[in-house]
């Protein structure tokens, strides 16, 4: 059996890190609010617990409350009556820093 590193190695460096996809789908969450309802911190903090409890559920806990916290780090703040819509889009270009 052959193993094309090469193609192996674009497909490693082509897959979003953990916590892009934390973000990733926090960012979809998001979407999914009510678009008129300007987001609080409290909805905020609970919808990333949520979906980084669903995209880690088991991988190691080290490994899962790094990415976690690197995804956390790389939030923006939320600006004054922000909707959860017009911040998820700022979440998904926060995830290409991550």
């Amino acid at each position: 059996m052959s193993i094309d590193f090469d193609f192996e190695l674009q497909q490693l460096l082509a897959t979003p890190s953990l916590a892009q996809q934390i973000l990733a789908d926090l960012a979809a969450a998001l979407q999914a609010e009510d678009p008129f309802e300007p987001l609080t911190l409290d909805t905020l903090n609970s919808m990333l617990s949520t979906v980084a409890y669903v995209r880690t559920d088991g991988i190691p806990v080290t490994v899962a409350t790094d990415a976690s916290e690197r995804a956390a780090r790389a939030l923006p703040s939320i600006h004054d009556q922000e909707t959860a819509d017009a911040y998820a889009l700022r979440v998904l270009q926060a995830a290409r820093t991550v």
